[in-house]
Formats: structure tokens, sequence, C-alpha cells
């Protein structure tokens, strides 16, 4: 049969237990609105009875310490769509920024060319006139100003991207560092609780994995030192309570390179997070063998030579072989940049296919290159709606993925709410509970002490 200091002590231990989910409740109720906070609960377990001659009874219950409510599985998947939103959004806001200048306008390149071939079809009416050539001349400026244009923004946003790449790898190596750093706190605290619940610390960890997640795509694994993070390639980024930096260097090309802590070259090998989204866009989208702005050299370059081969063929005015129209580089990168008319004398500009002034013979074969194909294997117009076709086909792709990365997020941040999130109504239910449960305890309490009382008060008389 239970005594009464079985009794009391078992009324201590529920004062105890209706205190802590007190305590818990109210810093839940506190954190209700804090970014990155973890619900917690109290943890209970029922003491093990005790057995006295016949009798076995309940001996209480015990405050064994607080957990913190997860779904590391919901927590992975955001990580994981964290950074493919930051990579299409990476990716979309570059070429929102391109997309502008190769849209039709007044000055894009499709609406400046189709100007040039259209004043060379004025002039076949007067091969003469110095207003019709020099309009000509003109519109061939305005040509080469309109690639000059294109290939500037092309660059200015690759260059930026470049930049992006190398302040993305400092903030990777602030937050390792900050991750690596925790790693052996939680330990220390997890090791010291019945509990494994890693609270505010964990809280603060899952966060800045989080932002890591935003800046390239990360795997994280569990360890009894802590969690391991490696990039997708598996180089390690954090080891326990170590972590390892990543660092840059200029490659051949000119283009920021990102080396892992052994000095391994692995930029072609991140994807996803800004880093990745940006070096996607700079090196593949915008540069490389079939990047944008080799496709524009391409067409400055064979147009440019389209252009002075049409203008050997024929006589200016004054009665000489035509001079080259366009200057352009001797190689085709760089083409679009550096492009410009390599006349400003109308009267060279070479009409005539019979050496007489009035003819309009050699205009024939500069309004050919309207319609023939170049090298590349399309027409002029052509080849340049195959580039706008690109580009809007990436702004578009990388708009869809950033909407739906999104709404993934959204619906994944929902869940995690569901589970880990606070609910004020849920804690003032449970603040009743406890407080109800304590004042129960402190009853009990108060009764042994009166009984107590009075059995010392009978002994004694």
């Amino acid at each position: 049969m239970a005594s009464l200091g079985s009794v009391l002590s078992i009324a201590v231990q529920s004062l105890q237990a209706a205190d802590g989910g007190l305590q818990v409740t109210n810093n839940n109720i506190a954190n209700a609105n804090t970014p990155g906070y973890t619900r917690q609960q109290v943890v209970l377990h029922e003491s093990a009875p005790s057995t006295t001659g016949d009798f076995t009874a309940g001996d209480g219950v015990t405050l064994v310490g607080y957990q913190s409510v997860r779904d590391e599985l919901i927590q992975s998947q955001i990580q994981q769509e964290t950074q493919a939103q930051s990579g299409a959004n990476a990716q979309l806001t570059s070429m929102q920024q391109i997309q502008p200048t190769f849209e039709t306008s007044s000055t894009d390149i499709g609406t400046e060319m189709s100007a040039l071939f259209s004043s060379i079809s004025s002039l076949g009416t007067d091969p003469t006139s110095n207003a019709s050539r020099q309009a000509v001349l003109s519109a061939g400026q305005n040509l080469a100003t309109a690639f000059n244009t294109a290939s500037n923004t092309l660059t200015t946003q690759q260059s930026g991207l470049n930049s992006q790449v190398t302040d993305d790898v400092g903030k990777i190596n602030q937050l390792t560092q900050q991750i690596a750093a925790l790693n052996p706190q939680i330990v220390q605290q997890n090791a010291t609780s019945d509990v494994q619940n890693g609270g505010a610390l964990q809280d603060q960890q899952n966060q800045l994995i989080l932002q890591l997640s935003a800046l390239t795509n990360v795997n994280v694994t569990q360890t009894n030192n802590g969690i391991t993070v490696t990039t997708g390639n598996g180089t390690a980024l954090v080891v326990a309570g170590q972590s390892f930096s990543l660092s840059t260097s200029a490659g051949a090309n000119g283009m920021t390179q990102v080396l892992d802590p052994n000095g391994a070259n692995i930029t072609s090998q991140i994807t996803g997070g800004d880093l990745g989204g940006s070096i996607q866009t700079r090196d593949q989208t915008i540069g490389g063998s079939t990047g944008l702005l080799n496709q524009l050299d391409t067409l400055a370059n064979e147009v440019g030579t389209a252009f002075n081969a049409a203008q050997a063929k024929g006589t200016d005015l004054n009665g000489n072989a035509g001079q080259n129209f366009f200057t352009i580089p001797a190689t085709t990168s760089g083409s679009a940049a550096n492009i410009k008319m390599a006349i400003t004398d109308p009267n060279l500009l070479a009409a005539s296919s019979d050496g007489t002034a009035g003819s309009d013979g050699n205009l024939a074969n500069f309004s050919a290159i309207q319609t023939n194909t170049l090298p590349s294997g399309q027409t002029p117009s052509g080849t340049f709606s195959s580039i706008v076709y690109q580009i809007g086909s990436v702004t578009a792709s990388a708009n869809a993925e950033s909407s739906a990365t999104t709404a993934s997020l959204t619906q994944l941040t929902d869940q995690q709410n569901s589970v880990s999130g606070v609910s004020t109504d849920e804690e003032s239910a449970n603040l009743i509970t406890y407080q109800q449960a304590y004042e129960a305890a402190a009853r009990v309490v108060s009764t042994v002490q009166a009984l107590m009382t009075v059995t010392m008060s009978m002994v004694t008389s």
C-alpha cells in the first residue's frame, strides 16, 4: 500500500511535469511568429511501478525533456525545391534583362537589317542620288550599332554573372563555417539529454542549410558527429565540426572557375541554386560554342563578309572597285562587338556593275544577301529569328520552372507548418490543460501535507 511519502513524491512529479508543459507551451506561443522556429512538445514517461508486498502501484510521471516536432523528409524536400527555385530565378533574372534588346523594336537587329535592304532597294530608283546612297550607309551603321548593342548586353550580363559566381562562393564558405560550428554544440546538447532534440540550435542550423541550398545543390547526411554536407558531385563542405572552403580562379577564357578544397575545377559539376543557375547561364546560354554570344558573332561576321563580297563585285561612283562595306575582325569571336562601317563616303558605295555611274546592276548582289543562305545554314533574318526564339524559349522555361517550384515550395511549407508550426489555438488549449494539471497536483500536495499534520498530531497526542 502506498505511503503518504510516495503519494507526495508522485504529486511533486506531477507538478514538475505540468510545470514543464507550461514552460514549453509558453515558449511556443512566444515564438509563434519566429522564422524557422520548430514547435516543441514536452516528453513525459510513465515511471516504473513500485511493488510493496502483494501490491503493485504506479509511481507517477517523469519529465524527460523537450522535443522539437520535425519532419525530416519535408525538410529535405524543401531544400531540394529551394535549390531548383534559386537556379531557375538566376536564369530568369538574366534572361529578362537580355530579352528586351532582341525583341522587335525600332533599333533591334532584325528591324535594322530590314531597313538596310529597304534602303538598297530604294537606291535602285536613282543610283547616283547622294541622299539615297547616304541612306544606305546610315542603315548599315544602324545595323552595326544594333550588333554592338546586342553584344554589349550579352557581355555585360555575362560579366555580372561572373561576379555573382565569386560572391556566391564567398557566401557558401561563410555558411558552411557557421553550420560546422553548430555541429559540436548540437551533438553535446543531445549527449546530455535523453531526448534527441537539437532545439533552437537545430532550428538555426536548418535555416543555414536552407540559405546554402539557395546558393548551390547540396546533400545533407546525419551522422553521430552532426550533419555532413556535400555538393552534388560529392565534394565535402562540412564534416563534423570542420568546414572545407571552395575557392575561385580565372579560367583560360577569363571566366571565374570554382575549385574544390583540393584545387580541382568543379565548375561544370555545380548545378542548382543561384551559383548553378548563374554558371549555366554564363557558360551555356550566353557563352560556349553554341551560346547566344557565339551565334550573334557568327551572324555579324557572316553578314559583314557577305556585304563585303557584294561590294567587291561592283564599282563606285569614282569608277573604282568596291572597298569593304563593313569592318569586321579576322576571327568570328568579337565580330558583333566590333563590326562597323568601313566606308563613310556615299560615293564609295559600289552600286554599278559595269563601271558607269548610273548603273545599279550590283545592287542585286546586295539584295540577294537577304534571301541567300549564310554558311551557318540560314538566311540572315532566319538566323536572327532563331536567336530570338532561343532567348524566348530559355526565358519561358526558366519562368515555368520558377513558378512550378514556387508553388511546390508553398505546398511543402504549408505541410511543414502543419507539423512543426505553432498553432496559438492549440497552444492555448494546452495552456489550460497544463494549468488544470498543475492545480490538481498542487491540491494533492496540500491534501498530503494536511494528512501528515493530522498524523503527526495523532502521534504526539
